[in-house]
């Protein structure tokens, strides 16, 4: 008999294919922690180069940009700024503008602010609607939320393989 690998989908979410998509954005940091390991305050807020990217600071991205394309976009809630609520000010990532996080902040604190957000996310899909209605923009763009998701999942992944490189990086540079 073979033993199968599967991605089993998130219980208690009436769109199996919301669910599926949801059990993946689920899975991305599950191996991405594991890397990480034991992270002090520290190594949490090092940046490579001034303005530079952070640990810290892409973790409280990752919620920011979860929080805006699947609830504000998808869902239609009200905005939250994540980014500024904590780290005090906006990422600029086309500009390379990234804060220095707030010191004395442990990576619970980060990964408590990422499960918010992911318990929210869950919440509002549990019933599945909107996956294939579009979510109109105030530029005029429109996405389903299978779009939402899939973009949503591969910025997180993007986003979470850089925080296991920073940290290779910064115990390199440290010796």
């Amino acid at each position: 008999m073979t033993n199968i690998i599967d991605t089993p989908s998130v219980e208690g979410v009436d769109n199996a294919e919301v669910a599926l998509m949801l059990r993946q954005l689920e899975q991305v940091p599950g191996e991405y922690i594991r890397m990480l390991g034991d992270v002090s305050e520290e190594e949490l807020v090092w940046q490579p180069f001034e303005a530079g990217h952070s640990i810290a600071a892409l973790l409280v991205h990752i919620a920011e940009v979860e929080a805006f394309w699947l609830h504000h976009v998808g869902c239609s809630e009200p905005y939250q700024d994540i980014e500024d609520e904590a780290l005090g000010a906006e990422i600029d990532q086309g500009n390379v503008r990234w804060p220095i996080p707030p010191p004395g902040r442990p990576l619970s604190y980060y990964l408590e602010l990422l499960n918010a957000t992911r318990a929210r996310t869950k919440e509002l899909l549990a019933t599945g609607e909107g996956l294939d209605v579009s979510a109109i923009r105030e530029d005029g763009r429109s996405f389903t939320m299978r779009w939402l998701l899939t973009h949503v999942i591969l910025h997180s992944s993007y986003h979470w393989g850089q925080t296991v490189l920073l940290l290779l990086q910064q115990r390199k540079a440290q010796g």
